[in-house]
């Protein structure tokens, strides 16, 4: 009987653990007052590169109203050598890139994941 028992707990905890130890969460990290909503980092989401010249990632957001997703948003955030720190959302027309600005938290929240340091200069990010 103990035997049993003892391999229905480890069947159980083999099964079950890695559903909490794997799962996916989204972070919310800003409120924008001038849209009423509430953004959330879909922190399974976030990816990275880098080479010499560059270093970039990716990751989606969650805008949300009232308890309701309005849309899903996609950014690509990139810095090319000494330049200051850019970004891309999948609501832009995609013909030009914005400067990030310190207080852009899906920016913080990522770089604080990917444990990247960054420092504000005037008044951007490199």
């Amino acid at each position: 009987m103990k035997r049993f028992f003892l391999m229905a707990l480890i069947v159980s905890a083999a099964i079950l653990l890695p559903t909490y130890v794997c799962e996916a969460k989204d972070v919310w990290v800003d409120h924008w007052n001038s849209e009423n909503v509430d953004i959330y980092v879909m922190d399974d989401t976030l990816t990275s590169g880098s080479s010499d010249s560059i270093k970039y990632f990716k990751v989606s957001t969650k805008e949300v109203r009232n308890g309701e997703l309005i849309r899903i948003v996609h950014w690509n955030f990139i810095k090319y050598k000494s330049d200051m720190w850019r970004y891309e959302t999948s609501t832009m027309d995609g013909t030009h890139m914005t400067v990030v600005l310190p207080g852009n938290q899906v920016f913080k929240f990522c770089m604080n994941a990917l444990g990247w340091p960054y420092t504000v200069k005037e008044h951007w990010c490199y």
